[in-house]
């Protein structure tokens, strides 16, 4: 009635029936964009997230370029299919994690906005050394990693969700950006994909792929 009321001409209209749907939510509200990674030549173009009449235009550009041409044009990280990991495609992750989406899609997308459901699935061996120096962990890719470090001790403050730098915990992680360029550093990339390269063309191939040997 509300909506009527801000459009008479709709009252003329002839629409008498609401119809509501069901919608696709994905885990991290990117929508999923490109070739199935278990099978090739097969596309998809699903989890828009209540805006697929928005995205619709661009989604179906990208996609018929990919087709047609075997590749994108534009970078599609963020769509592929394959960056979801088999866990995050459980009934239970998913059942879990489709509430939190559905709220975060009109809410203001603060760049370090966290995530609260499904966590804690995957660990890093070096997990507890992390917390106990006081890590603030993320969700990436379904594992725990660590963001920034509090301090031995001390609870991790996320503080005020806004734009630019957050003064609760910027110097922190300026404090560890300096020490890396002038001391040495430990990162735990647990959470980066593992390829296993095998052939007689594997050695070379890995001296030419990598930075160093």
């Amino acid at each position: 009635e509300r909506a009527m009321a801000r459009v008479p001409s709709s009252l003329e209209a002839g629409a008498k029936k609401l119809f509501c749907g069901p919608e696709s939510f994905t885990p991290d509200l990117g929508p999923v964009v490109g070739e199935a990674p278990e099978l090739r030549n097969y596309y998809v173009a699903a989890g828009m997230n209540s805006i697929g009449i928005l995205t619709g235009g661009g989604v179906g550009r990208v996609l018929a370029h990919n087709i047609v041409h075997g590749h994108a044009d534009v970078d599609m990280t963020a769509m592929l299919p394959a960056r979801f990991q088999p866990h995050q495609a459980t009934p239970a992750y998913r059942g879990a994690r489709v509430v939190e989406s559905l709220g975060k899609v009109y809410k203001c997308h603060y760049p370090h906005r966290p995530t609260a459901t499904a966590r804690r699935i995957r660990r890093s061996p070096l997990h507890a050394q992390l917390a106990a120096r006081g890590a603030y962990f993320r969700d990436v890719s379904g594992w725990e990693g660590a963001d920034w470090f509090a301090g031995a001790g001390r609870t991790p403050d996320l503080g005020e969700l806004r734009w630019g730098r957050h003064p609760e915990w910027f110097g922190l992680w300026a404090a560890e950006h300096t020490a890396c360029r002038e001391g040495v550093a430990l990162f735990d990339m647990s959470f980066m994909s593992k390829f296993h390269v095998q052939g007689r063309a594997a050695g070379p191939l890995l001296d030419w792929l990598p930075t160093a040997r």
